[in-house]
């Protein structure tokens, strides 16, 4: 069959599960994976006649994403900042609002000396795109899963990024240096959400990533309660958080005193970060 038949009829099936724009996305991917054919190429040898070995592994992707694997983890990377992540189930697999996030903390921390602590850091996309792109100083993260932590490792390395990475539950322990900015994408789907969520995310995605099982605050009272601890004077807070959580995140923060507190919204126009500054 040919390149572009195939593909066609790849889109039609994806379409049960997906949206259309989704499954052209998936499709592409898919045909870059198994045929090493980019975006471009795909559209300039759409006559190409495929054997019956590719198709085959191709209809076996298609039938693990009727599971509801999630494309990312088939695959095995996918892409933030611009940058080519390994992830599997270990990790929760980035979201493009965390690259808006990113996108935030290098507008606002322009000095390149800076030390910078990322909590839970799951696959390392945020300090490794931090470290890459703003050439910080010193960049390190914590991540409370050894998987997880070993899967931060392989990114870092394979993309160059010195990142220092270290196994830490900031539920029950203190980091042990002191940093000017602290950010944190922490869990905080809330617990009655989870059954509503996409399978593909709830049944394949780490748990522990998700939600904080019933507690939506609790890693952000844990961070802000022990600042003192490894925040340098007027040192920035920078948080991911749930949509609906930046009336009471905002409290909390002006709570544990800090200073200059903002809930920013995210592309959509919904509160998505939340930023402050730790008194001098």
């Amino acid at each position: 069959m040919q390149l572009q038949a195939y593909k066609s009829s790849l889109i039609e099936k994806l379409q049960r599960r997906y949206t259309v724009r989704e499954a052209k996305q998936i499709a592409i991917r898919i045909f870059e994976a198994k045929l090493g054919l980019r975006r471009a190429e795909q559209v300039l040898e759409a006559q190409q006649e495929l054997n019956p070995a590719q198709t085959a592994e191709i209809d076996q992707m298609l039938a693990e994403l009727g599971k509801g694997i999630p494309i990312d983890y088939l695959l095995g990377e996918t892409v933030f900042f611009g940058y080519d992540f390994i992830v599997d189930p270990s990790v929760l697999i980035p979201r493009p609002e965390t690259e808006e996030l990113v996108q935030l903390i290098l507008e606002r921390e322009t000095d390149r000396q800076l030390e910078i602590l990322d909590i839970g850091t799951g696959s390392g996309c945020i300090p490794i795109a931090l470290k890459l792109e703003g050439k910080y100083k010193q960049v390190d993260a914590c991540e409370v899963s050894e998987p997880a932590l070993k899967l931060a490792t392989k990114n870092a390395a394979k993309l160059k990024a010195e990142v220092n990475l270290f196994l830490l539950d900031i539920l029950t322990q203190i980091p042990e240096g002191t940093y000017e900015v602290i950010v944190s994408n922490p869990p905080y789907v809330f617990k009655e959400e989870l059954d509503g969520l996409d399978p593909k995310v709830v049944e394949y995605e780490p748990r522990i990533a998700l939600s904080p099982e019933g507690k939506p605050l609790q890693f952000y009272h844990r961070i802000l309660s022990i600042l003192p601890e490894f925040a340098k004077p007027g040192a920035r807070i920078y948080f991911e958080i749930h949509e609906e959580m930046g009336e009471k995140v905002d409290v909390l923060m002006r709570h544990y005193g800090l200073q200059s507190v903002e809930v920013l919204e995210d592309m959509y126009g919904r509160d998505r970060f939340a930023f402050g500054i730790y008194p001098s």
